[in-house]
């Protein structure tokens, strides 16, 4: 009799831990999955990192490649952190935006080697591929209102060498990232801001669960915001 006891009362403990477990699960997934792909001055790593702890729980993939926007996509996420113009290329609507003094675009400068780039006398750029190949030789053209010969790369450190080793006349990039590739070469640069402004960082919601994930995003630590080259959300 007391052996039956022992096994009956093991049954039960065995079926509570389930319950704990299975009640756990759907906790920790309310949280949500978050997709990030922004070209920032910071290893892709290191950004996921610093937005997991910026936002309690929320699981977040950073990405510096299209493809794996793509695929990370298709896997199902709840919401995506990147620019406008990508989100518009995958029918996605921004739910926030990031703000920059007082503004929801920033400007884009060309910075080349020894005198100010002229964006009609250059025969080729370096471009962070944001939109793919086609996509973003468009992207770029149409900033530039010309049509030089696309260098595309992935990282933002990855556009220096094209100006080291004259792979490019000049680069594009954020006035903002500008001072950043300055200090880490030797060469002389020069910065000639471009007339066009682009969007800045925005969130959109791929499920209805999304809106939490826009919310927690609009009142993350302003230390994490800036990462992202925004200052605040609206």
């Amino acid at each position: 009799m007391k052996k039956t006891n022992n096994h009956q009362e093991l049954l039960a403990l065995s079926a509570g831990v389930a319950a704990a477990v299975l009640m756990a699960e759907p906790a920790a997934a309310q949280q949500g999955k978050l997709l990030v792909f922004l070209h920032v001055a910071m290893k892709q790593r290191a950004l996921q990192t610093e937005l997991e702890s910026a936002l309690g729980g929320i699981q977040v993939t950073a990405v510096g490649r299209i493809g794996d926007f793509e695929r990370g996509l298709q896997d199902g996420v709840d919401a995506v952190l990147s620019l406008p113009v990508l989100l518009a290329a995958f029918k996605l609507s921004p739910k926030l935006k990031g703000v920059r003094g007082g503004s929801t675009e920033e400007a884009y400068s060309l910075v080349g080697v020894d005198a100010e780039p002229v964006p009609g006398k250059i025969t080729s750029v370096g471009a962070l591929d944001l939109l793919g190949r086609d996509g973003t030789s468009a992207f770029v053209k149409g900033l530039l209102n010309a049509s030089p010969r696309i260098e595309r790369v992935s990282k933002v450190e990855d556009l220096l060498p094209l100006l080291q080793m004259q792979r490019a006349d000049a680069v594009l990039l954020p006035s903002r990232l500008f001072a950043e590739i300055k200090s880490a070469s030797k060469l002389a640069l020069f910065q000639k801001e471009i007339g066009k402004t682009v969007g800045l960082p925005c969130v959109a919601s791929v499920k209805p669960s999304g809106d939490a994930i826009a919310s927690a995003i609009s009142k993350m630590p302003t230390s994490a915001a800036k990462k992202l080259g925004v200052d605040s959300w609206r």
